[in-house]
C-alpha cells in the first residue's frame, strides 16, 4: 500500500513540475550564451525594398541571455556603396528583450541594384548573432502627375499616449485622392487613415486633430504622411525626431 502511495505521489509532482515548466513566462531570456533574433523587416513590412535619397526600414525582437552590448547594421553593395552603422549606446544596449527598430539614410550617391542587408547582435558574454537578406535600392521615380506634400508640420514635437497633435500639409493633386495616411514608426507601427479626404483633387489643405494610441510607449517616433492617387500613384514626406513621453 505504501508503495502504491510514493508511486502515485511522484507521478503527481512529475505532472506538477511539467505544469510549471510549460506556463514559464514568454520574457524568459534564453540560456546557454546565446541570441535569439525574430520578426526581421528588411524594408516595410519585409518587402526588402530601399529608395535611395530617402530611408530604409529595420526592425526585428531580440531576445538574449546577457545584456545587449552592440547592435550594427550594414547595407553593402561593393567598397563604393556602403552604409554602416553601429549602435553601442542608447535604449538597446544593456538590455535582454528589446525590439530594434531604425530607419537608415540612403545616401543619394549610393548606385542602383542589389544589396546585402546585415543585422549583427553581440551581448556580453561575447555571444554574436547575424541575420541577412537580399535588399534591392532603387531611385526615386519622378512623375510629375504624383501627388505633391509642401510645408508638412506638426504643432509640436513632443505628445503623451491619448494625446492630440495636429498636422497641416499643403496637398496638390492630378488625379483624385484615393488615401492619406499617417503612420508612426517606434516601437511598433501604427497606421491612422483620413477617408474623409477621398476624391478631393487638385489643392487643397489638410489640417486634421490627431490622437496618438493609447498604447504608445515612450519614445522617439518618426513619421510618414502619405498621400495616395486613386491611379495608384503615391508621395511621401517624413517627419523625424517626434518623441512621446
Amino acid at each position: 500500500m505504501k508503495k502504491k502511495l510514493i508511486m502515485g505521489a511522484m507521478a503527481l509532482l512529475s505532472v506538477f513540475a511539467m505544469t510549471l515548466t510549460s506556463c514559464s513566462d514568454d520574457n524568459d531570456s534564453p540560456s546557454n550564451g546565446s541570441i535569439e533574433i525574430k520578426d526581421v523587416e528588411f524594408g516595410h513590412h519585409n518587402n526588402g525594398l530601399g529608395t535611395i535619397g530617402k530611408d530604409l526600414h529595420l526592425e526585428c525582437k531580440i531576445k538574449s541571455s546577457s545584456k545587449i552590448k552592440a547592435i550594427s547594421v550594414s547595407i553593402i553593395k561593393d567598397a563604393n556603396n556602403k552604409v554602416e552603422k553601429v549602435y553601442n549606446s542608447g535604449k538597446y544596449i544593456g538590455v535582454l528583450n528589446t525590439t530594434f527598430h531604425e530607419h537608415i539614410d540612403l545616401p543619394a550617391t549610393l548606385a542602383e541594384g542589389e544589396y546585402k542587408g546585415t543585422i549583427t547582435v553581440t551581448n556580453t558574454e561575447g555571444t554574436v548573432k547575424t541575420v541577412n537578406a537580399k535588399i534591392t535600392l532603387k531611385k526615386k521615380e519622378v512623375d510629375p502627375n504624383m501627388p505633391k506634400i509642401s510645408d508638412l508640420k506638426v504643432n509640436t514635437m513632443e505628445s503623451t499616449a491619448n494625446g492630440k497633435v495636429t498636422f497641416t500639409a499643403n496637398i496638390e493633386t492630378k488625379d483624385p485622392v484615393d488615401e492619406i495616411e499617417i503612420e508612426f514608426h517606434g516601437d511598433k507601427e501604427y497606421e491612422m487613415e483620413f477617408v474623409e479626404f477621398k476624391g478631393k483633387s487638385g489643392k487643397f489643405v489638410f489640417s486634421k486633430g490627431v490622437t496618438l494610441p493609447g498604447d504608445c510607449k515612450p519614445g522617439t517616433y518618426h513619421i510618414h504622411f502619405t498621400v495616395k492617387d486613386n491611379k495608384k500613384r503615391k508621395a511621401t514626406e517624413e517627419i523625424e525626431g517626434f518623441v512621446v513621453k
